[in-house]
C-alpha cells in the first residue's frame, strides 16, 4: 500500500476525508512550507540535540510547571530524547488544574533559534486548521492548544536487541502533522490492520488523525496507530510532530454532519495500542482540558493499561 501525496493547491475536502478514511494518513505538500523551510526546521532540531548536555539540562522539563522542556527516555517502549514546546503564552491560573498546561516555554540561549521554532509552529498550526476546516462542518477552535515535539531517536545500540523508539500508540489530538528526516523507521497501521512503513519524502508533512477527530466523527475517521524504530546504528533519527488540539476549555462532542460521515462506515478497532479514550468511544461529550490534565498532570496515559 502506497500512501497518497496530496498537493494542497489541488485538493478539496472530499479527498482529505477519503485519504484519512482509506489510509489513516497522507503526505502533504503545502506552499507555505516548501522543502527548504522544512529542511531548515530539521537542521534546527539537529542543532538543539547536538548542544552539550549541560545546556539541554537547563531547559529540563522538570523545571517547567507547564510540561514544556527537555527530557530523555531509555526504557522498554522509548529510546529517545525530546524537547516539548507550545505556543508562547502567559502563565494562566492553576484553578482548575488543567490551566497549568498553558504557559511559557523553556528556551535554549539563542533568540534567533527561538524565533524560527515559533514561526514554524505557527505555520503548521495554520495548515492544520485549514485541513480540519475541510473535514469538519463546524469551525474548529480559533484558540488551539498546541504541542510541538523535537524528537531525537537514539541510534540502535550495537550489543543489544533492537530498541523501539516509541511503542505503538495513537495521538490525543485532532490532527498530528509530522516532519521526519531521511532515516526512516516510522510505521502507521492502516484501517485494514496492516502496518505500513512511511518512508520519508522530502518536502512533505505526514498528516494523520488523532483520537479527538475519531471521537468527533464517531469512528468514520479512525485514530491512526503508529510506532517508530530507528533502524540505524550509526546515526540518530529526527522528527518534529505538531499536535493540533482543541482549546483547553472545549467540550468535544460528536459531530453527526461532519464531512467524515461520508466515509464507508465506522472503523471498529479492538486492539490494544496506547490511547486516552476507551476503544471505539461513542459516548457523552468530554471536556478536553480535564482529559488532557488527567493524561499529563495525573500521568494516566492509557485507559486500557489502567484497567489491566
Amino acid at each position: 500500500m502506497t500512501l497518497p501525496i496530496l498537493d494542497w493547491e489541488r485538493i478539496g475536502p472530499a479527498r482529505l476525508c477519503e485519504a484519512l478514511s482509506s489510509f489513516g494518513c497522507f503526505r502533504l505538500r503545502h506552499p507555505e512550507l516548501p522543502g527548504e523551510r522544512l529542511a531548515g526546521a530539521l537542521d534546527d532540531a539537529r542543532a538543539f540535540f547536538e548542544l552539550p548536555q549541560e545546556i539541554k539540562s537547563t531547559v529540563a522539563i522538570e523545571r517547567s510547571p507547564h510540561f514544556r522542556g527537555y527530557s530523555e527516555m531509555k526504557n522498554e517502549r522509548d529510546w529517545r530524547e525530546q524537547l516539548h514546546l507550545g505556543a508562547e503564552v502567559s502563565e494562566a491560573h492553576d484553578d482548575p488544574p488543567f490551566l497549568r498546561l498553558e504557559g511559557p516555554n523553556l528556551w535554549p540561549p539563542d533568540p534567533a533559534w527561538r524565533h524560527r521554532m515559533l514561526s514554524y509552529l505557527a505555520a503548521v498550526e495554520r495548515i492544520g486548521k485549514e485541513i480540519l476546516a475541510g473535514i469538519l462542518t463546524d469551525e474548529p477552535d480559533r484558540n488551539s492548544y498546541l504541542i510541538m515535539k523535537l524528537i531525537c531517536y537514539h541510534p540502535q545500540p550495537d550489543s543489544e536487541a533492537p530498541r523501539p523508539g516509541v511503542a505503538a500508540h495513537v495521538d490525543f489530538s485532532w490532527l498530528t502533522l509530522t516532519l521526519q528526516d531521511d532515516a526512516g523507521g516510522l510505521e502507521v497501521r492502516a484501517p485494514d490492520g496492516r502496518w505500513i512503513s512511511v518512508e520519508p519524502v522530502p518536502g512533505t508533512l505526514l498528516v494523520h488523525a488523532g483520537e479527538i477527530l475519531a471521537f468527533a466523527t464517531q469512528g468514520r475517521i479512525a485514530a491512526t496507530p503508529h510506532r517508530v524504530i530507528n533502524r540505524r546504528s550509526d546515526r540518530p533519527r529526527l522528527s518534529i510532530p505538531v499536535f493540533l488540539n482543541p482549546s483547553l476549555h472545549t467540550v468535544v462532542a460528536p459531530i453527526p454532519d461532519s464531512a467524515g460521515s461520508r466515509a464507508p462506515g465506522p472503523v471498529i478497532d479492538y486492539s490494544h495500542v496506547h490511547r486516552v479514550l476507551p476503544p471505539n468511544e461513542t459516548g457523552a461529550p468530554f471536556h478536553f482540558g480535564e482529559a488532557e490534565w488527567r493524561r499529563k498532570g495525573l500521568n494516566v496515559w492509557c485507559t486500557e493499561c489502567v484497567q489491566l
